[in-house]
């Protein structure tokens, strides 16, 4: 055991205000058993090491002098993946209608390994946000906007040819546009990102007609379904939507999670829309599908 163990669990043992008995009675140990690590004449299995950690709720790396390499290892990484472009640099490109260079950029971002999450998240999903309120003041013509976002549509097929977890033993999940909300960029790259981290996706997109999601949740039996709603004017036809499901399938229903720029300003969304959860991000949306 390294010099670093002996300094370190004498120095915790006095910062917790314990005698060498003391810490051999909470350890099940003789004092001099802890004597012995102290001044190096005795060396603890594994078990004990993590014992001890667990003693003074610190991590068995701190206490073999390990920590700051791990950190220099996680700090190596993340450099690593640090993409080479910035969003000022992706969005220009986006703006200038330059599709070449934002295809060199997203297959930079695939070759460096930079994670699908950053891609999604801090690239096209920003950059969407920004071409829609562009779009919102004026400054955009339409034809620029359904061309930003079909390319973000062709850059969201590339990051997804990477090998993704096997899911298909697992019960789906139903994704899809209440009514005539045809706003389904952003429920695309959540299916993405959901069946990268292992999830059975199944995408229906919008304009579907009720009775056939309802075929749907007969026949695929998801155990959640998430709706996402990006103009205002279409939240009651998600809260249609739910009100109806419910009453066909009543206990039996899925859990309906919603989301969308559509909500920003609304309170309480869950109890408006009589869905079973309101997720801001995916992060809320993994969260609760644990929960389920």
């Amino acid at each position: 055991m390294n010099s670093e163990f002996t300094i370190r669990i004498k120095e915790l043992r006095k910062r917790n205000n314990l005698t060498q008995k003391d810490a051999a009675k909470l350890l099940g140990i003789g004092q001099t058993t802890i004597a012995n690590y102290e001044n190096g004449t005795r060396v603890p299995d594994l078990m004990k090491v993590s014992e001890i950690a667990d003693l003074y709720k610190v991590s068995v790396d701190y206490l073999l002098g390990r920590e700051d390499y791990a950190r220099k290892v996680e700090e190596k990484k993340q450099e690593e993946e640090k993409p080479d472009y910035s969003y000022e640099e992706y969005m220009k490109s986006l703006l200038d209608g330059d599709k070449k260079t934002v295809r060199k950029i997203l297959l930079s971002f695939l070759k460096k390994g930079v994670p699908s999450r950053i891609i999604y998240e801090d690239y096209i999903r920003r950059s969407l946000t920004e071409t829609g309120d562009l779009w919102e003041k004026g400054e955009l013509p339409i034809w620029k906007e359904h061309f930003i976002s079909e390319i973000s549509l062709e850059n969201m097929a590339l990051i997804k040819r990477r090998k993704y977890k096997e899911n298909e033993d697992r019960k789906p999940i139903l994704l899809l546009t209440p009514g005539a909300e045809q706003h389904n960029i952003g429920l695309k790259m959540v299916g993405d990102m959901l069946e990268s981290n292992g999830h059975n996706v199944i995408y229906l997109g919008n304009l579907i007609p009720t009775d056939n999601i309802i075929q749907a949740i007969e026949e695929k039996k998801p155990y959640a379904i998430i709706l996402s709603v990006t103009i205002a004017y279409h939240i009651d036809s998600a809260k249609n939507l739910i009100d109806i499901l419910k009453q066909r399938f009543g206990t039996k229903t899925p859990t309906i999670l919603i989301g969308g720029s559509a909500f920003e300003h609304v309170e309480n969304v869950a109890t408006v829309t009589g869905a079973d959860k309101y997720c801001r991000d995916i992060d809320e949306i993994e969260k609760n599908l644990r929960r389920i």
